[in-house]
């Protein structure tokens, strides 16, 4: 991962997990220009982003045995499978958090050509919990959705 110095709840062998389920659910591309969800700094998106989901990700850690990081990618591909199907809305908030987490890395949104860094530079910003700007949006109405 990017940043190890990052403080977490988990203990060293739900580390090793993380990282292999990491890599399970968002491997790296086979030309090397998309990195695996593995090499982002994960525990520092959750420590800053998603704080509440840190216990939740500890109970899915211990889905997984300690010798989860050894298996070969398809056996681990299908023990996630088998998570998947027994508890669908705790591995589609697991896949939220790690697909979040990885297209706001600078590497990944310079691989897929959008540009780095946060979307308003230059002074522009959105203060926290403000949501007032989308006011336009809700004025539309229903789109796509009726």
């Amino acid at each position: 991962m990017e940043n190890a110095t990052t403080t977490t709840a988990c203990t060293d062998a739900q580390l090793r997990r993380l990282s292999a389920l990491l890599d399970t659910v968002l491997p790296a591309s086979t030309d090397g220009t998309l990195p695996s969800a593995r090499e982002i700094d994960f525990t520092a998106y959750l420590s800053e982003q998603a704080p509440e989901f840190q216990e939740e990700l500890i109970g899915i850690l211990e889905r997984f045995d300690d010798n989860f990081p050894d298996l070969a990618i398809s056996r681990r591909v299908d023990l996630v499978r088998v998570f998947s199907s027994s508890d669908a809305p705790a591995f589609r908030r697991l896949v939220f958090r790690i697909y979040d987490s990885y297209y706001q890395s600078d590497r990944v949104r310079t691989a897929i050509g959008a540009r780095p860094g946060p979307p308003f530079p230059n002074g522009h910003s959105i203060p926290s919990g403000d949501l007032s700007s989308l006011e336009a949006v809700k004025a539309r109405g229903k789109g796509y959705r009726r």
